[in-house]
């Protein structure tokens, strides 16, 4: 069969959902030529190539498949060891690198027990069937389950069976004979265009977890290998950031041997440039970036400690206190915010000629890098105002006491991407939305409403002004519509919104920790929905902050449990909280294949369960 030529007058973008399940798998780019496509005869993967049939699948349809495979692959290599040990049950039995399957094989497991139970996290009685709740595996120190990617993480469900955990991540398994064509690297030597090009797609699909928000063009140059063409080159400390938080996106062995690389070569970078007074706002996004990776990765005190330089920076830079001008006419009335005011192409107008600057450094030289700064402020603000509320740690940047300290930069705005929004998200009145700036809201009461709930003495007066800002950004929310039918890879929801939304229910949390109002248990209620709303799939891409605000949803379970047994009436049975906080639990642990941070919190939650419980 003859392969489709391109057009040689400009490729035509290849439509959602064409691309072959190779490239797809990789996140790399398709022309959609059959029977193979040219980036797979590229890569000397041609018989790899394969297209997915047109009919569209459900998500329960693809997990049933891919769980069809994995135990054929299981089969195989089950023949094989019979075949070449001659004796299966003593070579299983006497071999450390072999696992036994006893008397029930994955077979046995009912297959939507394993591949839609975890998606959905809504422990129930009677939920494991027996087969599934008895069935042992053991994977550990064998070879197949490293390579292929076959996690196995116990959970307790509703009758303290030992659930199972399948883990059908997109980048699972991946592993270095996945990789033909990569050669080894010597960290001595420049990274290879392939490798660059691979990382550099993989942090922007992923970006939205780093609340990175600023313009990708240069990365997307970089990844197709051709000339920035005037633009300013990225100092190495954030390309070597970028490309840690990639290999640990991938979830690839390949890459994730590279991860130390990387996270030594931006430090010592980042050493370089304040040295030299070099890019300084690139080091400014570089370490925001290192701290979510640490922080993520359940190392606390480091990413505190990266989180609290890039911030004492980014007010060194006067980053707080950009001011802008709408140099056009404007089209709003002056009684309107500085936030509102844009000019007529909707493109805003910005300067930095007021902001306070304690280090010297060069202004922008064009409306682009000013942008840019403002972009990164607001990265510092959230990793800042987030994480450190998350860990229990003060917060590194001013709370506006003296009038050098007060932000004065304006939130992200839509117009500061060029006019561009986010695509079909709309607020309840019908207005588009633009994340970031949700974002960074939603950030700055997370902090607010914490704070507020920890101070002995808590002034009155802002709490009741904090009280009234949350429910007016409660109201201004778009609606979140679960599972999306018309995205045709994951994340099938819509995850930055679900975390928007999960962080605005937690400041409910926070405004009514001092008792337990019907108010926090809706809010928690809520959560708890959002959680059963996500697949497998989702996880991979959610934001590992969601862990911390997940904690606090199960400490006020915790909290009616405790109470259960006293005098007052509990406002929910214990059994009912008992089933809440397996899906809390169970959802962490999922998570925390993907961030051990999150597994951590499951652990201790587990623990306080087991404390309060022993005593009721």
């Amino acid at each position: 069969m003859p392969m489709k030529k391109a057009s040689s007058s400009g490729q035509v973008p290849l439509q959602r959902g064409l691309a072959c399940l190779c490239c797809r798998k990789r996140k790399l780019k398709c022309d959609g030529q059959k029977p193979v496509c040219s980036s797979c005869i590229k890569m000397k993967r041609a018989d790899e190539c394969e297209y997915e049939d047109r009919r569209q699948k459900s998500r329960t349809q693809k997990l049933k498949e891919k769980l069809a495979m994995l135990e054929d692959r299981i089969k195989e290599l089950e023949g094989t060891e019979q075949i070449t040990s001659g004796d299966a049950s003593s070579s299983n039995s006497g071999s450390p690198d072999t696992f036994d399957l006893g008397a029930n094989t994955i077979g046995d497991v009912d297959r939507n027990q394993i591949s839609l139970e975890h998606s959905w996290p809504a422990p129930t009685a009677g939920a494991s069937s027996s087969s599934s709740s008895s069935s042992s595996l053991s994977l550990s120190g064998n070879p197949f389950a490293s390579a292929m990617g076959i996690t196995w993480a116990d959970t307790d469900d509703a009758n303290g069976g030992g659930e199972r955990m399948f883990d059908l991540s997109t980048f699972t398994g991946m592993s270095g004979s996945m990789f033909p064509d990569m050669p080894h690297w010597d960290p001595a030597t420049p990274l290879p265009f392939e490798n660059k090009k691979i990382l550099l797609e993989v942090f922007i699909a992923h970006r939205h977890q780093c609340w990175f928000f600023s313009d990708t063009t240069r990365l997307d140059i970089l990844s197709k290998g051709d000339s920035l063409d005037g633009m300013p080159e990225a100092h190495p400390a954030l390309m070597n950031a970028l490309y840690l938080l990639a290999c640990h996106f991938s979830r690839s062995p390949y890459f994730s041997e590279l991860e130390p690389v990387f996270l030594t070569r931006a430090l010592r970078e980042i050493t370089v440039a304040l040295d030299n007074q070099d890019r300084l706002v690139d080091v400014v996004q570089a370490s925001s970036l290192l701290a979510i990776y640490l922080y993520a990765n359940s190392r606390i005190l480091e990413g505190y400690c990266h989180s609290f330089s890039a911030a004492r920076l980014a007010v060194g830079l006067g980053l707080h206190q950009i001011q802008y001008t709408d140099l056009a006419q404007p089209t709003t009335t002056s009684s309107s915010s500085p936030a509102d005011r844009s000019s007529p192409t909707g493109v805003m107008n910005l300067n930095a000629t007021n902001a306070s600057s304690s280090i010297a450094s060069s202004p922008p030289k064009n409306q682009s890098e000013l942008r840019e700064r403002i972009s990164t402020f607001w990265q510092v603000f959230m990793v800042d105002r987030c994480w450190s509320v998350a860990n229990g740690l003060p917060v590194a940047l001013p709370d506006g006491e003296h009038h050098q300290g007060r932000i004065k930069t304006p939130w992200p705005d839509a117009a500061l991407d060029d006019g561009a929004a986010a695509a079909g998200v709309f607020d309840p009145l019908g207005n588009p939305v633009y994340m970031p700036s949700l974002k960074a809201k939603a950030a700055a009461l997370y902090e607010r409403t914490f704070r507020l709930s920890s101070s002995a003495q808590p002034n009155w007066a802002e709490f009741a002004a904090t009280s009234n800002a949350l429910q007016r950004f409660l109201s201004s929310l778009p609606l979140f519509l679960g599972f999306e039918p018309w995205r045709n890879q994951a994340p099938f929801i819509d995850v930055e919104l679900l975390t928007i939304h999960t962080i605005a229910n937690v400041c409910t949390i926070h405004m009514n920790k001092s008792n337990l109002e019907m108010e926090n248990l809706q809010a928690a209620n809520y959560v708890l929905s959002l959680i059963r709303q996500l697949g497998q799939t989702d996880y991979e891409w959610l934001d590992p902050l969601i862990s911390a605000c997940w904690t606090t949803v199960a400490k006020l379970y915790l909290q009616i449990l405790s109470l259960s047994n006293s005098t007052s009436a509990s406002a929910l049975p214990v059994f009912s909280v008992d089933q809440e906080l397996d899906v809390l639990v169970n959802a962490m642990k999922t998570l925390s294949a993907f961030f051990p941070l999150a597994g951590e919190h499951a652990r201790k939650i587990e623990q306080e369960r087991a404390l309060i419980l022993s005593s009721i």
